[in-house]
């Protein structure tokens, strides 16, 4: 690993984590033996050993291509790749009380990640300058003065009404979102203006005089 890499390297706090082990059949005993996988961390543990938030790690995995997203609306998620399950760098596992989805992430993963982050952050950096960076700063005023929270699909309406110059690229790291999910909420944000301007114009369209007239 190089000082740069060094320079960056996530912290992993005591009682991040968990243990993983697999269960093989030992022919020649006739037991099962147990196999340690090592230690793995989840996304939420994950951003917090590289001391940044977990939308704004999502978008620097995504530059990595190590997240792709999954669903739409609100069953929209973020999840590790194919590919990065092939290489034991993660899981995919659903918790046992609910069977909500999560994503956990090995050593060798972490390692990964921690390798290409400076480069990949620079380059989400860069993305954001100019009017992206304008729109961010824009939002989190306003978001100083409201009293409720606001979800990715009001920040990006939001978003396309103050900024309607952005290129969804520019929406996608001013808010810190994937582009996919800008896109997505963006067409739908499209085709209800379009049912709603065709609403409108049946309701203006005149249905004709039937009034008779007496000489």
């Amino acid at each position: 690993m190089t000082n740069a890499t060094a320079a960056i390297a996530p912290t992993i706090r005591p009682g991040m984590g968990m243990q993983y082990t697999s269960e093989i059949f030992d022919r020649k005993t006739g037991e099962m033996v147990s196999i340690d996988q090592g230690h793995w961390i989840t996304m939420d543990e994950l951003s917090k050993a590289f001391e940044i938030g977990r939308r704004q790690l999502a978008t620097v995995l995504h530059q990595m291509d190590f997240l792709q997203i999954e669903g739409t609306g609100r069953n929209a998620r973020n999840r590790i790749q194919d590919w990065v399950i092939a290489k034991g760098y993660g899981k995919r596992n659903k918790r046992k009380s609910d069977g909500m989805p999560f994503d956990v992430v090995s050593a060798e993963g972490v390692r990964w990640i921690a390798e290409r982050w400076e480069a990949a952050k620079k380059a989400v950096e860069a993305k954001t300058s100019g009017p992206a960076e304008e729109a961010r700063e824009a939002l989190q005023e306003f978001k100083k003065r409201r009293s409720g929270p606001m979800g990715g699909k009001q920040e990006i309406h939001w978003v396309a009404d103050h900024f309607p110059h952005l290129t969804h690229d520019q929406m996608a790291q001013a808010l810190s979102l994937s582009r996919q999910l800008v896109t997505r909420f963006m067409r739908m944000r499209s085709d209800q203006i379009a049912n709603a301007k065709a609403l409108r114009e049946r309701h203006r369209r005149p249905t004709g005089d039937t009034s008779r007239y007496v000489a």
